[in-house]
């Protein structure tokens, strides 16, 4: 049974713990209350009675759960999510399934053409995988390809299909996609069908796109990190993760002054509305292993997709790349019910029925439950076609 910590005005702490029962559901109570305040770290929330909610004393040690707390359980949230969803134990039927689809593509390829597909497969995504030095997520090794050779490449590539690591097994269906797939075959027919969905024209345009590069980016001082997730460098985490590497939260940071479009305009508007966190901008990397999903795999829909999503947000947001709402905002353009901004209601039933879930979502209930009410934490942003800092 969940314990929640909740205000108390006779309590020396300003707050005082009561249990739930199983009996009293989600709704029932919402009803009765509302994340109040937190600790200074943020790790613990206090909840206080409608009606109680509305004065503070910031005696107690607590701070405010206003526009900054909202946003700072929502980046622990998701990357615990993202780093609980990196050990694949919840996402292997979707990810072996596009895995396999991939292989047997490449395969079936170079029977057909031998050295010239190995080749073309060298030639366009090898440097993704051996790296020469780079620290980008999924890669098989930080040695040049060149020194590894074609075959080895290869071989190395169809290895990592078979073994590898979730982040790797992501990276590689999404290269593939992007890259490899030949025009007129079965797989590249239904790749392009998703792609007008799970693509706009302004993904594209750096004037428009809504993000820019960080300082730190332009003078390449990015420093890698094993730190799972979103949240900055200096804050203690639940573990680490395999592959220190770059991450794209830290290469971006938000560009207040970009050019209007009607989509983007209407993207950013609900993200300030709700009051959710902006990472590196919205995510076009879920689309296109989105795509890879369902040319390589027939993934379309059920639970599947809803495990390949979840593979996704450890790839993307346990990788520390994107925020869940800049996933989560194309995972729903091909089905998935993201039904209100910041909610998770769709998981996959193979993460629902764990004791991991249960831990999780107790956690970060202020999250995972009251999070479609995060719009209360906003900070006011104007909408865009009142917005006098954005360009025509």
């Amino acid at each position: 049974m969940p314990n929640f910590l909740v205000r108390d005005y006779i309590s020396p702490t300003g707050y005082c713990e009561l249990t739930f029962t199983t009996k009293e559901n989600d709704i029932s109570i919402r009803k009765l209350f509302v994340p109040w305040a937190a600790t200074y770290d943020c790790q613990k929330v206090v909840y206080a009675r409608h009606g109680e909610h509305r004065g503070f004393n910031s005696g107690y040690g607590l701070r405010r759960y206003d526009t900054f707390v909202s946003q700072q359980r929502q980046r622990f949230c998701t990357s615990e999510l993202g780093f609980i969803a990196l050990n694949g134990m919840f996402t292997q039927p979707s990810v072996n399934i596009v895995s396999r689809g991939v292989k047997k593509y490449l395969l079936r390829h170079e029977r057909i053409s031998r050295d010239c597909f190995k080749t073309k497969v060298f030639m366009e995504i090898a440097h993704y995988f051996y790296t020469n030095g780079g620290m980008g997520y999924g890669r098989i090794s930080l040695e040049n390809k060149k020194n590894i050779g074609i075959d080895g490449v290869w071989n190395g590539i169809l290895n990592a299909l078979d073994y590898g690591t979730l982040e790797q097994q992501l990276a590689i269906h999404d290269a593939v996609g992007r890259k490899i797939l030949t025009a007129n075959t079965p797989e590249k027919k239904h790749y392009d069908i998703w792609g007008g969905e799970v693509r706009e024209e302004w993904f594209n345009d750096k004037e428009k796109r809504g993000r820019k590069e960080s300082v730190y980016q332009k003078k390449k001082e990015i420093k890698p990190t094993d730190l799972p997730g979103i949240l900055e460098v200096s804050i203690p985490r639940i573990g680490v993760i395999k592959q220190s590497r770059n991450r794209g939260v830290d290469m971006f940071i938000r560009d207040l002054s970009r050019k209007h479009d009607l989509n983007a305009d209407d993207y950013y508007d609900e993200l300030d509305y709700h009051n959710l966190v902006f990472g590196a901008g919205i995510s076009g990397t879920t689309g296109t292993l989105l795509q890879a999903a369902y040319a390589f795999g027939g993934i379309s829909d059920g639970e599947l997709l809803k495990q390949y999503t979840l593979a996704i947000i450890a790839y993307l947001i346990g990788g520390g790349m994107h925020s869940y709402h800049e996933v989560m905002a194309i995972a729903k353009r091909v089905g998935i019910s993201y039904t209100q901004p910041g909610s998770f209601d769709w998981l996959p039933q193979s993460f629902k029925r764990s004791p991991l879930f249960y831990d999780w979502r107790v956690k970060y209930y202020d999250i995972v439950v009251f999070g479609a009410t995060h719009w209360r934490f906003n900070s006011g942003v104007l909408p865009s076609h009142l917005n006098q800092s954005l360009r025509n």
